[in-house]
């Protein structure tokens, strides 16, 4: 359990510092692709994928895990769809009032990631679901490279301040 607790910490630390690290960068690209540059949902997505994509590929050259793809998989997959969840929740509930619940929200999914990775790792290795799940990896990465720069109009891409999407000037 204290993998939990130590995933969890880094997740929601790091999470927290990347709100906040393009603009402290002065608007560096570098920066944008692993930090949020707006307050759209996405970004807040971008800035719970960034930690758990690093974490877990730090632990795996450290100490190989069972299921290390299909955990990988199943935790942005679980970021993805809580944050939305709860944002729509939120926003159905209380329009866009409260926005202290999106905090929570945040610090929620990046344990239930945590919990759910801890789970994953733990069980009996799976070989074709981890196969299967690192073309997941890769086309999640894909996309988390790219809807900074290039993003969908759409809703979850778009600053609910600013009404901007992604990166405009």
């Amino acid at each position: 359990m204290i993998r939990v607790l130590i995933s969890f910490l880094v997740y929601s630390i790091c999470g927290t510092i990347l709100h906040f690290t393009y603009k402290l960068s002065k608007k560096n690209i570098v920066f944008a692709i692993f930090s949020a540059v707006n307050e759209s949902v996405w970004e807040h997505i971008k800035i719970l994928f960034t930690p758990i994509f690093f974490y877990n590929t730090i632990l795996y050259e450290f100490k190989y895990q069972n299921n290390y793809f299909l955990m990988l998989f199943t935790q942005l997959i679980l970021a993805i769809f809580l944050i939305i969840i709860f944002y729509k929740i939120k926003t159905y509930l209380f329009k866009n009032k409260y926005g202290i619940l999106n905090i929570i929200s945040f610090y929620v999914t990046s344990f239930i990631c945590s919990l759910i990775g801890y789970i994953i790792s733990n069980l009996k290795p799976y070989n074709l679901l981890n196969l299967i799940s690192i073309f997941g990896v890769i086309m999640i990465f894909i996309f988390y490279m790219t809807f900074t720069i290039c993003p969908p109009r759409c809703e979850l891409f778009k600053d609910p301040i600013t009404k901007k999407y992604g990166i405009e000037v």
